[in-house]
């Protein structure tokens, strides 16, 4: 199976995301920023300023336990002052020693209207960053602030997608109302008439009524440019 490629919107949403937390970053005091979503019970870092620290997000998501998930459910903010000194979490303890950091921030990130999607926004620092942090209270404010974008990106997709199905029905609905004049016009009968030859004969051929009236469609074109149709049976019954 091939990877979908990423939509506009996609895109987007991932500049946007990138730009809240390097912002974060910048006035927080960290080093380095992730986003990590649960969404079907998967686990996944959507976003990150710097690619090799998801490894600190990825230890955990292993262990099933640390500071980045247990606040993906509502709970307070987890700063962790000095990392080396935790007497839990020890994936995480082992690959933050890795890494050389020793001071972490994990968030909740509010996604209420984005159903069975909970989210966290992690910070990390290689060095004590207590004395240059503006405040837990800030880096809620980002998380609040990324929550939003993901929320709007949703509604965005949501709208797009039922838009794109709004206008396949139509297109659908344009090429049966084609086909059946096609038909009244070879056979005579009523608008039912018409489209109870399609059903009849996209049960028998085990075709989607759009799809027998856009072959039939097509044949009429063909045929009235003056090539032979395809072979297509429509009964009189």
């Amino acid at each position: 199976m091939h990877d979908r490629a990423p939509s506009v919107a996609e895109m987007q949403l991932d500049r946007l995301l990138n730009v809240i937390l390097e912002a974060a970053v910048a006035m927080l005091g960290f080093d380095a920023a992730t986003i990590t979503v649960r969404h079907s019970g998967s686990l996944t870092t959507i976003a990150a300023t710097n690619q090799p620290w998801i490894a600190l997000d990825e230890a955990q998501y292993y262990a099933g336990d640390g500071p980045c998930l247990t606040v993906l459910e509502p709970h307070e903010p987890i700063l962790i002052e000095d990392v080396a000194a935790l007497e839990r979490w020890h994936e995480f303890k082992a690959t933050a020693k890795h890494f050389g950091v020793s001071t972490s921030l994990s968030v909740h990130l509010p996604t209420d209207d984005l159903e069975g999607v909970t989210a966290s926004l992690n910070l990390y620092a290689c060095d004590a960053v207590k004395p240059r942090i503006v405040g837990v209270d800030s880096a809620t404010d980002f998380a609040r602030q990324l929550g939003v974008a993901m929320q709007a990106a949703e509604a965005h997709r949501a709208t797009a997608d039922l838009a794109d199905g709004l206008a396949e029905a139509m297109r659908s609905r344009a090429v049966i109302e084609q086909a059946k004049g096609i038909l009244i016009a070879q056979h005579g009968g009523s608008a039912d008439d018409a489209f109870n030859r399609l059903r009849q004969l996209s049960q028998h051929s085990n075709i989607k009524v759009r799809d027998v009236a856009k072959r039939l469609v097509d044949e009429h074109s063909v045929r009235a440019n003056g090539h032979p149709p395809a072979e297509l049976t429509v009964s009189n019954a």
